[in-house]
């Protein structure tokens, strides 16, 4: 995806991987935010997020001002995103594919 949420989609995906060691896939698949305004009357601040997020962290958001929209747990516009990460020491490449859209990983 891109516009706004294509630097939000990168950030969210590497921190999993480099903050929480997930791998690209399992990254791929945590539960996603985007900020910003996806209709026209939407405020420019409005914090969409998907639904598999704690309801006690939607809640908290909400209750510090946060204008939040909450979206489904697999909602198609938290953006697709697909990747390959490769290891350093070995070279095996590793593949992965957004849940929120068609499209696979395959390696030959």
């Amino acid at each position: 995806m891109g516009a706004d949420g294509q630097p939000q989609i990168h950030m969210q995906a590497y921190s999993a991987m480099i903050d929480h060691g997930l791998d690209i896939q399992q990254a791929l698949d945590m539960p996603r935010f985007l900020s910003g305004r996806f209709g026209l009357l939407e405020a420019r601040d409005t914090l969409h997020i998907e639904g598999r997020f704690p309801a006690e962290t939607i809640a908290e958001l909400a209750r510090r001002g946060h204008t939040v929209d909450r979206w489904g747990d697999w909602n198609e516009m938290a953006g697709h995103a697909n990747g390959i990460t490769v290891d350093a020491v070995t070279g095996v490449l590793a593949g992965g594919a957004d849940p929120r859209s068609d499209g696979e990983a395959v390696g030959v």
